[in-house]
């Protein structure tokens, strides 16, 4: 989901203005090209018409307001479907041709001779991954995998502290904010100077960071109101909640939420809300360990056809929390 900055279907309306022949870089793009693109990742996007892509390109598609980087499947007829394949809506309007993808400062391209290797790992890709059973097998080698390396990966990260953002850590986030969070760093920096990081007696809303002892951001997440962004939605909602690779299974998402909810408690807060994507499920344990419950039926259709107007791309699971005083 968009967060900060312009919303996807400002960002749609944009793209499709642009000449063809124009490349640029885009962030945010969704998951439908998981694992090979990520929640922060980029694509550079060809604008270009349906004859310049064929079976195994990867497409940029529009959704009425909403964006998805999709596998081409077939040009005639016109047939995209996710990496992993699953449920998705058939049909929408071609952007562009993405011609290559950025993690951080890794750079992979995506060359015509890639088509049939494209293709051919979707197809089986999509064949197991729709099966339930293979998603948990996944799952389970993921966290098997992550479990072993955890000794390793904090002798390196070193001692991690968890506390508010202040506006010296504005660097830090920024840095952060640039290969993991699809939030544009116009609207970090305006919050952290207007809200986050005023002094205690006039902050409104936080955002909570997992430090190492040389000041480097490994985690973020914040939580304010939504109104600044446009939705009808009252109260306070944690956001943007991230981790590093390298410092997952460490209790650092339980951490950041568990000093959002002090903070959001200090500020008068009688409850807070979360929205998360309905199949992250690290996210949706966090949550829960934290006492977080399903909220009303009818805040769930509210924010989500809230989204939905917005370009959001998946169903969320709206939870709440309410504070003791």
């Amino acid at each position: 989901m968009p967060s900060g900055g312009v919303s996807t279907a400002e960002l749609a309306d944009l793209l499709a203005a642009l000449p063809f022949g124009h490349r640029l870089w885009v962030r945010g793009m969704g998951r439908s090209l998981y694992p090979l693109l990520r929640s922060g990742d980029a694509v550079r996007l060809l604008r270009c018409g349906p004859e310049r892509l064929a079976r195994g390109d990867v497409a940029l598609v529009r959704h009425g307001p909403r964006l998805a980087a999709q596998v081409v499947l077939s040009t005639r007829p016109w047939v995209t479907e996710s990496l992993l394949g699953g449920t998705d809506v058939p049909g929408g309007e071609l952007v562009g041709r993405v011609i290559a993808l950025k993690r951080g400062s890794l750079v992979l391209r995506l060359p015509r001779p890639t088509r049939p290797a494209l293709f051919l790992t979707q197809r089986a890709l999509s064949g197991v991954w729709t099966k339930p059973a293979a998603r948990a097998v996944y799952r389970h080698l993921r966290d098997l995998f992550s479990g072993w390396t955890k000794p390793l990966r904090r002798h390196f990260v070193g001692p991690v502290e968890i506390r508010l953002v202040r506006q010296d850590d504005l660097d830090a986030l920024l840095s952060f904010a640039t290969e993991r969070l699809v939030v544009s760093g116009t609207f970090l920096r305006r919050q952290l100077r207007d809200r986050w990081g005023l002094p205690e007696e006039r902050r409104v809303g936080a955002a909570a960071g997992a430090f190492d002892a040389q000041g480097r951001l490994f985690g973020f997440a914040w939580v304010d109101d939504y109104h600044q962004e446009g939705l009808a939605l009252d109260g306070f909602w944690v956001r943007s909640l991230v981790v590093s690779p390298r410092v997952r299974r460490m209790g650092v998402a339980t951490a950041l939420v568990r000093c959002l909810l002090d903070e959001a408690r200090r500020q008068g807060a009688e409850r807070v809300h979360a929205d998360i994507d309905e199949d992250n499920t690290a996210s949706l344990r966090t949550f829960s360990g934290l006492g977080f419950r399903p909220a009303p039926d009818s805040l769930t259709v509210t924010t989500n056809q809230q989204w939905d107007a917005a370009g959001g791309s998946k169903r969320l699971v709206v939870l709440v929390r309410t504070l003791s005083v």
